[in-house]
């Protein structure tokens, strides 16, 4: 037995020879040179959002008590004005407006002496610091009034008729200085809205042809309740006797046609879209929570959402800018677990209350990019009270999940993996993130090695790493990740990499010709496994 294993031994080895010498390069390539071994990751952690700072108070400039806000218009980041409400007379005339052009450390409030006594401001819509529209009901006469220098003066565009029976305006919107559009209530069996293309010096009523007829007489639309993105504007009606609906037009209130929501009757119904397809109804019907419908598809369609978490049902608003950020806002004074603010990262399913403004009265909200943000509430006096803003102070934090591990592995070989790299901050916060530190053993590469994630998401990092030259050994270590704006906000992937056993050479001819050819033989090598 002996003899027959030399000679099964010498044949292998001059077969091996001459196979070596025989064969082309690329042959003598180690089937398992790259492997790609499956990494070991946990379920990802749901979405922390426990840290909420950002709101501060501000005056907004009215010199009555107990002055709220009605509807709020943030033009950009610098440039808001609201809309007045007697908080003392909650159905009594308010013909004050208040405008800041610094972001609100100096809010400027007066009031429009051209509009009648009995006037009340249903909403205001400006385009800067001196061009603003405001819708007017409840006067003789009342309907739509401009100014061009920030409110010093202020001009009633009169063919914005709004002087039927049953005339009410509701809305005034413009895309520039010159195209606007204004609705109201039905008028003669249709909804009363103009059109203009001079700023409102003219303005031509949307014939009746061109719009769905009311379900009834008791159908209406709501002051303030609109939204606008490009050219397609929505707007919804309140309606005692059946569902809620919502109108839409693409072209700029020329045209409209119309849709059920799912709201049932004594619904208030209000819009506000991310994009054209892309949007949010609420029934702000109830005192206590916003029941919300969303649609993907431009608002043909709307479906009920089933919320958790508290979405007030005051006002609510979309976060220019933003993936998916929606905030809510609740005034009602009848229970203070009912006021204050929240927000949805998801599009309206899950709402998270930001504590700080809990049981606050907030009225109207309007935000702007770089998730900033005004919500109306009462005033003490011209210096005291009246506005809340919110700026994020964009804590970002790091969050990773992974674990890197692979057995068997041939000395020199590439293996990989990946981890993932999640960024789990404020509202509004941006992670910027690089890898700083991995084992000292192997040849490592990350792709990527650093970037920057907004709020919420996640990249996924591919490993790669050449094997040590060291047979059966264990090598373990950390991959550590930071916070390059915080750097003691870190994370750590464990790594553990196992090279496979390393056979003893007992035969004395093979133990001399590999000491000599070290270089030589590399098929025989890899079947007698050194």
């Amino acid at each position: 037995m002996k003899k027959i294993g030399k000679n099964i031994l010498k044949a292998t080895i001059i077969f091996s020879i001459v196979f070596a010498f025989v064969m082309p390069a690329t042959a003598m390539i180690n089937p398992r040179e790259t492997l790609n071994t499956k990494n070991i990751v946990n379920e990802p952690l749901k979405l922390l959002l426990s840290k909420n700072p950002g709101w501060v108070e501000q005056a907004s400039g009215f010199w009555e008590p107990s002055r709220g806000i009605t509807f709020m218009h943030a033009v950009n980041e610098n440039i808001v004005w609201g809309a007045g409400y007697d908080g003392l007379n909650p159905q009594g005339p308010c013909r004050e407006f208040t405008k800041t052009i610094n972001g609100g450390e100096e809010w400027v409030a007066d009031i429009i002496p051209e509009v009648p006594t009995e006037g009340r401001i249903a909403m205001i819509y400006a385009l800067d610091e001196n061009t603003a529209w405001v819708a007017v009901h409840s006067s003789d006469p009342q309907g739509i009034w401009k100014t061009s220098d920030g409110g010093v003066t202020w001009v009633h565009q009169s063919t914005a008729a709004y002087n039927g029976s049953g005339s009410f305006p509701n809305v005034v919107h413009f895309w520039d200085e010159n195209n606007g559009w204004c609705q109201g209530d039905p008028v003669d069996g249709y909804y009363e809205m103009y059109t203009t293309t001079d700023g409102g010096d003219n303005w031509v009523r949307v014939p009746e042809e061109n719009i769905p007829e009311p379900l009834g007489a008791g159908e209406y639309g709501t002051v303030g309740y609109y939204d606008v993105v490009g050219d397609t504007v929505w707007w919804g009606t309140q309606y005692s006797a059946d569902r809620g609906r919502v109108f839409k037009s693409t072209d700029k209130g020329y045209h409209w046609t119309v849709a059920d929501t799912p709201f049932g009757a004594g619904c208030w119904v209000d819009t506000r879209f991310k994009d054209q397809n892309n949007g949010l109804a609420m029934d702000k019907r109830e005192s206590t929570e916003g029941i919300i419908a969303e649609t993907s598809d431009g608002g043909e369609t709307w479906t009920l959402i089933s919320q958790t978490g508290l979405c007030y049902s005051g006002d609510f608003d979309y976060v220019p800018g933003t993936d998916n950020l929606y905030v809510s806002t609740g005034v009602y004074s009848s229970d203070p677990a009912y006021q204050g603010a929240s927000y949805s990262i998801d599009g309206g399913h899950n709402w998270i209350v930001w504590d700080e403004v809990s049981g606050i009265q907030l009225f109207a909200t309007s935000w702007v990019e770089g998730i900033i943000g005004w919500a109306g509430t009462f005033s003490t006096d011209e210096y005291t009270g009246g506005v809340y803003k919110y700026t994020p102070d964009y804590e970002s934090d790091l969050f990773c999940v992974g674990e890197l591990r692979w057995e068997d592995v041939s000395t020199g070989s590439t293996v990989q993996g990946t981890f993932e790299v999640k960024s789990m901050g404020d509202p509004g916060s941006v992670l910027n993130w690089e890898v700083i530190e991995n084992p000292e053993w192997g040849d490592w590469t990350f792709t990527p090695a650093s970037g920057s994630l907004p709020l919420g998401d996640t990249v996924t990092v591919d490993v790669e790493v050449v094997a040590p030259p060291d047979k059966e050994t264990e090598f373990t270590g950390i991959i550590k990740v930071v916070n390059s704006d915080n750097t003691d906000d870190t994370c750590e992937i464990d790594v553990y990499l196992l090279t496979p056993r390393n056979k003893v050479i007992e035969n004395p001819f093979l133990l001399r010709l590999f000491e000599r050819f070290p270089n030589a033989f590399p098929i025989l090598k890899y079947l007698l496994g050194f």
